[in-house]
Formats: structure tokens, C-alpha cells, sequence
């Protein structure tokens, strides 16, 4: 399974007026999570970039679990949810960190376009690329055509 875990504290200003993290943040705490992901995996968003590949979000979703307030120690699991010659899919988990129950989760599906924004099918395009990516393919991917997202945990009542 290609993921990683990142930790990090909730700044300041990634709060609201009631001390908790504002409910944007969380996209831009699951693109840094991505795009920490990507690096790991041998590659860099900007190195794709390079390439004319560009990978914008289709669809981004999160469930809002439990609040969140500045300074919590937090760890994002991210996890390479679907890859396609076309598109590629991630899995978030934000958690309390040490192992503290889930926060929130989510899901971001991405699409592979060139500079003109035209989509990109990049194993005809750019075949070195996606020899570098279909290596990281999920496992089971290639028998069932989907892996399951991150299981769910229940919120707190």
C-alpha cells in the first residue's frame, strides 16, 4: 500500500474566532499530505509539471468528525487510493496524534491534464512517467479495479 503519515500542530491562523480549526484548512493540511505522498513515491508535483502533467482536484470531500483546536498535535495518514492511466485518487485520515481517534476523513480524485488543460491519458503521453507511478499501484487494484477507501470510525457522541 503506497501512504505515508505526516504530524504537525494546528497554527494560529489556520484557527477561527472559537480557537478551532477553521474547516478549510483541512483541504490545505490533505494537499500537503498529497503532496508529501508524491514526493515519497520518487516523484514532485513540480517535476510533473515539468513534464506539461498537471493534477487538479475533480472532487474533494471531508467529514468533520471532531473539532480541532490550535496547538493539537495531529498526524494526516494519506493513502494512494486509485491509479489510473487517467486520474488518481487519495484517502485522508487526521487523527489525534500517538494514535488518538480519527478526526476527520476524506478523499480527493484528481485528473492527469496537460498545459492547455486538455486530459491526459499519460501511459500513451508520457510513458516514463507512468512507469514511475504504475509501480505504486494499490494493492488489489489490478484485480478488483478499486481499492476500499480508509475504514470509517464512528464521531463521538
Amino acid at each position: 500500500m503506497t501512504c505515508c503519515t505526516l504530524r504537525f500542530r494546528v497554527r494560529y491562523g489556520e484557527t477561527d474566532r472559537m480557537g478551532r480549526a477553521y474547516y478549510a484548512r483541512y483541504f490545505d493540511w490533505f494537499t500537503d499530505g498529497r503532496t508529501e505522498l508524491i514526493r515519497r513515491m520518487g516523484l514532485s508535483y513540480r517535476q510533473m509539471e515539468d513534464q506539461g502533467v498537471f493534477l487538479p482536484v475533480l472532487e474533494a470531500t471531508c467529514r468533520y468528525l471532531r473539532p480541532v483546536d490550535y496547538d493539537d498535535d495531529l498526524e494526516l495518514e494519506v493513502r494512494l487510493q486509485r491509479l489510473t492511466p487517467t486520474r488518481m485518487d487519495f484517502a485522508y485520515r487526521l487523527r489525534t496524534a500517538g494514535g488518538g481517534p480519527a478526526v476527520a476523513e476524506g478523499e480527493t480524485r484528481h485528473a492527469f491534464i496537460d498545459g492547455r488543460g486538455k486530459p491526459v491519458n499519460l501511459r500513451k503521453a508520457r510513458p516514463e512517467l507512468w512507469r514511475q507511478l504504475e509501480v505504486l499501484q494499490p494493492e488489489g487494484q489490478a484485480l478488483a479495479g478499486r481499492e476500499a477507501p480508509l475504514p470509517q470510525e464512528e464521531p463521538a457522541r
